[in-house]
């Protein structure tokens, strides 16, 4: 038997379900409409440059091509005199070795009586 206090949190748990997926589905419609959006100008870029090809003209892209320049920077390295430590050495540590027994079983046959 469930209890109400159980009753009413499986409800709260329900309504928020259902507004978590209204508002996917709103995200998911601005995201569609968006691409649209993006598509539609990619094609009236594209028809228009088609256009100027069939007219024998030759397309000129109007915006310009950002170029990034790259300029070296020197690398100064600063030598740092090496330090070495005095490394303490370990005893040398037994290893632990196990033997593996196997252990024999003798199988007797019984004697059966007649």
């Amino acid at each position: 038997m469930t209890t109400s206090y159980i009753k009413d949190k499986i409800k709260d748990l329900q309504a928020q379900k259902k507004i978590d997926r209204a508002n996917e589905e709103t995200e998911r419609l601005a995201k569609e409409k968006l691409l649209a959006e993006r598509k539609k100008l990619s094609d009236e870029r594209i028809a228009k440059k088609q256009m100027a090809i069939d007219m024998g003209e030759v397309f000129v892209n109007v915006e310009p091509v950002v170029v990034k320049e790259v300029v070296a920077e020197k690398i100064t390295e600063e030598v740092k005199p090496v330090v070495k430590k005095a490394v303490k050495k370990s005893k040398p540590v037994a290893k632990k070795t196990v033997k593996a027994v196997k252990k024999v079983t003798k199988i007797t046959k019984s004697k059966k009586s007649k």
